[in-house]
């Protein structure tokens, strides 16, 4: 059995934590049965849960919660929320004076693990995040631990009489019973002001009805909890080191475990009745500096292993995760290349197009920054050998934190802020004001693009980029000859509608169509008297152009 505290209100950091915890358990597949024994529930705590409860609901077989309301410390909004959310939700309620039901007990039960939780968090925002909290989080197997099987049984015969819901105090929140619970006033109320969640301090049984201060909730990051089978149970120091010793031998022992794996066993995990057990003990202290983690290895001593295929974390598991890993990571290099050739670092955005070419490498970069972080949410524990690998291009993992941002960042931040301008239906066909950056940006772009083929050059806006804010355009209707292209299409329009009139003309409709549309033919004739007009003002070569898109149309004009 694997214990471990979990506290928060002290230390801002609150690395374990009891709202983390249980966010971690209902994502986790190692989990199929929740119980959930609370005194107090309010609708900040239920929000805070609720996509986690949504997600567990299809993964889950069997999610309850045992929730109290004496001292009217159950919130009206929180039972509410749990009932629409279909959350199989019983209350207990003891009329007898001064007993109070009172526990803060989360069980999550697997066919391989179990965890539970208990301590001091009610089912609230500040119990699970922002009080004063301490709980024990005990992790087991379910099969195979005698102590955790113990203590198991023993939580749950003492809540037998709730488990099987014959207790006469236990009743199925339904909204029948939710509104008899407020006509006996059992609960209070929760109200927002401008949007923010508040919620009173619980009245433990103990404290003065006196009227107290609300407390306001804040932001919070409950996402990066630990799972069970990243816990350990043993307080013993085996770590090993590799030494002077092993360096020597590396090469000559490599080579036999390559000719060994080759002839003797593909899966590369070398078998304990092997006659040569310098080889086998070998291959176990290198699975043994593995499992250390980070700083066990030495970086070229690890990727030795790698190239050789060697079994970490089983038959190929983590070095096919690894060399997965490497081929994106060779994704990265090759973007750099391409889009800052010249830069010492290496950034990659994260691009908001999904239509962007780069979209999964900056989705990527994204996700190794919360492993980097410690999120377990987001894949395997983060190794030394990525952190080496993520070092030699000198990736920036904060660009804030750059006091001098290199000119190729900027760039692709600034098409990342052009793709969030475009998300906006509104925006298609159009550009951004040049008032605000990002339209004096393009601007900018748009200028070196025409000069560059103008002038024939390939200095001033690269290929890629060329590429990437090309296709962002298309995508959006807008071509690089932006204020070429307003033109055409308005004259394009008005031919069309001299197209039309000339049709009515034809077919003898016009008197016909003036009368049903008397303003929708205004409309058009304006607009043909307009071309007309304005033809007569194009009268230098750069406006050639626009003649010829007149003369395809066998538009009638008078030529200068």
């Amino acid at each position: 059995m694997k214990a471990t505290f979990l506290g928060h209100g002290l230390d801002s950091g609150d690395k374990n934590n009891v709202g983390k915890q249980i966010v971690t358990s209902l994502e986790s597949k190692d989990y199929k049965i929740f119980n959930g024994f609370v005194a107090f529930a309010s609708i900040s705590g239920v929000k805070m849960l609720q996509p986690y409860l949504k997600k567990a609901k299809s993964k889950y077989d069997h999610i309850r919660f045992y929730i109290g309301v004496d001292n009217r410390g159950t919130s009206k909004e929180a039972l509410e929320s749990l009932l629409n959310q279909k959350i199989n939700t019983y209350i207990y309620y003891d009329k007898r004076n001064y007993v109070t039901y009172h526990p803060k007990l989360f069980i999550f039960e697997g066919a391989k693990f179990t965890r539970i939780i208990i301590g001091s968090s009610n089912l609230t925002s500040s119990g699970l995040k922002s009080n004063l909290e301490a709980s024990i989080q005990l992790d087991f197997r379910s099969k195979t631990d005698k102590q955790g099987i113990n203590l198991i049984n023993e939580i749950k015969d003492y809540y037998s009489d709730l488990l099987d819901l014959s207790s006469s105090k236990l009743e199925l929140l339904t909204q029948e019973f939710l509104q008899k619970l407020i006509k006996d006033n059992l609960l209070f109320n929760q109200f927002g002001e401008k949007g923010k969640i508040k919620e009173p301090k619980n009245n433990d049984g103990e404290n003065s009805d006196e009227k107290q201060k609300d407390i306001e909730i804040t932001d919070f990051d409950i996402e990066d909890g630990f799972e069970q089978k990243h816990t350990t149970s043993t307080n013993r120091d085996n770590s090993k080191s590799f030494g002077k010793n092993d360096y020597e031998k590396f090469d000559t022992l490599i080579e036999r475990y390559i000719v060994y794996k080759k002839n003797e066993r593909p899966s590369g995990m070398v078998s304990k009745h092997t006659d040569d057990r310098e080889l086998f003990y070998w291959y176990q202290k290198m699975h043994s500096l593995y499992n250390q983690g980070i700083k066990s290895f030495p970086f070229e001593i690890f990727e030795r292993l790698l190239d050789a295929d060697f079994p970490f974390d089983g038959i190929g598991r983590e070095r096919k995760r690894l060399n997965k890993w490497n081929k994106d990571f060779k994704k990265i290099v090759d973007y750099k290349n391409k889009v800052d050739p010249k830069s010492e670092y290496t950034y990659v955005p994260q691009f908001k197009d999904k239509t962007n070419k780069y979209y999964k490498i900056g989705r990527w970069c994204a996700d190794q920054k919360q492993r980097r972080k410690g999120n377990r949410n987001y894949g395997a524990i983060w190794t030394e050998f990525e952190e080496e690998k993520m070092e030699s291009i000198n990736f920036i993992w904060d660009s804030s934190s750059i006091s001098s941002r290199p000119k190729d960042d900027s760039w692709t931040d600034s098409l990342v802020l052009l793709e969030e301008y475009y998300s906006k239906k509104k925006n298609y066909k159009s550009v951004p004001a040049q008032s605000t950056y990002i339209g004096h940006w393009l601007n900018d772009q748009m200028t070196s693009k025409l000069r560059q083929d103008r002038e024939n050059r390939t200095d001033l806006i690269s290929e890629i980029r060329e590429e990437m804010l090309g296709n962002l355009l298309a995508k959006n209707g807008v071509e690089w000859e932006w204020e070429k292209q307003k033109h055409r299409e308005s004259i394009e329009y008005k031919i069309d509608s001299w197209k039309l009139v000339e049709e009515l003309k034809r077919t003898n409709k016009i008197k016909e169509f003036r009368e049903k549309n008397p303003k929708i033919l205004k409309k058009h004739r304006d607009n043909v008297a307009q071309l007309r007009s304005q033809s007569k003002k194009w009268n230098n070569d750069r406006n050639t152009w626009k003649y010829e898109l007149l003369d395809k149309a066998n538009f009638p004009y008078e030529k200068q």
